[in-house]
Parts: C-alpha cells; sequence; structure tokens
C-alpha cells in the first residue's frame, strides 16, 4: 500500500512542477460581489483638503453687502440734495453727486422745463464760463443732451456715448469742441418723473473712453427721479 502511495506521488512530481504544486495547494478565497481577492489593497492615504471652498452662501452674503453698500451711498446723497433750499444750490448738488455715481470728473445740467413754465438755467462742473459757452456752439441736434431735452425716443433712461471721437457720423463741431475741451466720451440723463414731468437734462463728461457701469446707471436713474421731484417743489416756491 506504501508502495502505490509513492508511486501516486512520483507520477504527480513528474506532470507538475515543484513550485506549481505549491500554487495547486494553495486555498482559494471565495469571490464576494464587490472584492475581488487578486486585487491588492492600497496602503496609500489620500493627502488632506488644503482649499475648503466656501459656504454656498457667500456669494449672496457679498452680494447683500454690495446692495447694502450702494443703497447707503444713495441714501446719503438724497439726503444731502433734500437739505438743500434754494434752485442753485440743488442744481450744483445734483451735478456733483451725479458725478460721484458714475465716476465723472466735469458735468453740464440744463434746466428747461417742458411746458415751458418756470425757470431756465444752465449750470457747469469743472467747466469755466467760456468752456460752457464752446459747448452751447454745437448744434443742439448733434448732441446727447439736446435729445434728451427734446424727448426724443428711446432717450427715458439716458444715452452713453463710451467713445465720441471714435464715432465716425459725429458733428464736426461737436469733434472739435470735444477736443478742445479734452473729454472723450459722456453720459445724459433725463431730470424727469411721471409727477414733475420733463424738467432738463444732466450730461457728465469723461476724461478717457468710458461708460457707467449698469449697476452705476440704474443708481443714477433712482437718483435723477428723486432729484427732478425735489428741483419741482423748489421751481413751485420760487
Amino acid at each position: 500500500m506504501a508502495q502505490n502511495h509513492m508511486g501516486v506521488c512520483d507520477a504527480i512530481r513528474r506532470i507538475a512542477p515543484v513550485g506549481k504544486l505549491a500554487a495547486m495547494s494553495a486555498p482559494h478565497l471565495p469571490k464576494v460581489a464587490g472584492i475581488d481577492p487578486e486585487v491588492p489593497v492600497s496602503t496609500h492615504t489620500p493627502a488632506p483638503l488644503t482649499e475648503v471652498p466656501g459656504p454656498p452662501g457667500a456669494f449672496i452674503q457679498d452680494r447683500l453687502a454690495g446692495w447694502v453698500s450702494d443703497l447707503t451711498t444713495l441714501h446719503e446723497l438724497t439726503e444731502r440734495l433734500a437739505a438743500t433750499s434754494t434752485l442753485d444750490s440743488a442744481l450744483d448738488e445734483l451735478l456733483q453727486a451725479g458725478a460721484a455715481l458714475i465716476g465723472a470728473r466735469r458735468g453740464l445740467l440744463v434746466l428747461e422745463p417742458a411746458n415751458g413754465a418756470g425757470p431756465r438755467a444752465t449750470r457747469g462742473l469743472g467747466l469755466s464760463h467760456a468752456e460752457l459757452g464752446h459747448m452751447e456752439t454745437v448744434p443742439r441736434a448733434a448732441t446727447d443732451l439736446g435729445r434728451v431735452l427734446d424727448g426724443l425716443p428711446d432717450t427715458a433712461d439716458g444715452i452713453a456715448a463710451p467713445d465720441l471721437l471714435g464715432m465716425q457720423d459725429l458733428d464736426p463741431r461737436h469733434r472739435e469742441v470735444a477736443t478742445r475741451l479734452g473729454y472723450a466720451a459722456s453720459y445724459t440723463l433725463p431730470l424727469a418723473s411721471e409727477a414733475a414731468g420733463r424738467l432738463g437734462a444732466a450730461l457728465w463728461l469723461y476724461d478717457e473712453p468710458a461708460e457707467p457701469a449698469q449697476k452705476q446707471r440704474h443708481l443714477a436713474g433712482l437718483y435723477a427721479r428723486y432729484a427732478t421731484e425735489h428741483l419741482a417743489r423748489l421751481i413751485e416756491l420760487e
């Protein structure tokens, strides 16, 4: 019996090498769903996150903070305007506040009620009397200020001219005056409201090609409507 057992072992050794015998005799792990016993387990530890994204509400908080700041500025400017008690001081304050809101340095305001009643006036900011005289030599119909004063279509929300000297159809006299006075862009707003009607228009000038951002236009428009109501009250007192 022992001889038969030895013979079987010799036969197995002749068929398979010793190394393969060890492999054949190694136990096999059962296959389980989701686990592959032949895939080695990684011992690498993932690097910790160095940048943690901000909470989703951070962007909204920034926007709200910006709106609060804008409304605070608008409130302060309207309070300053409300404190004026004469028409001249109100016109000066309006020009200065508008320039601050849209980032301009110079401006021109024309008080010209559409109904023909009330006083008429022209005020400048950062412009001498001589410079105002030069601007008055430009044909009214060739300027955004004139179009707004005449109440032409598409002027109710203001007119931006971001690059005056780059306009091919710019009136020659307007080009000459702009070059002489050193302004390259403008933004014009009507002074009008439903209750008061159209009282005039304001024009602000930029030294370089530029235009106010949408947020600046919105704030300037709100301020201009409030200013129109205040001017109407002062005109009644004149």
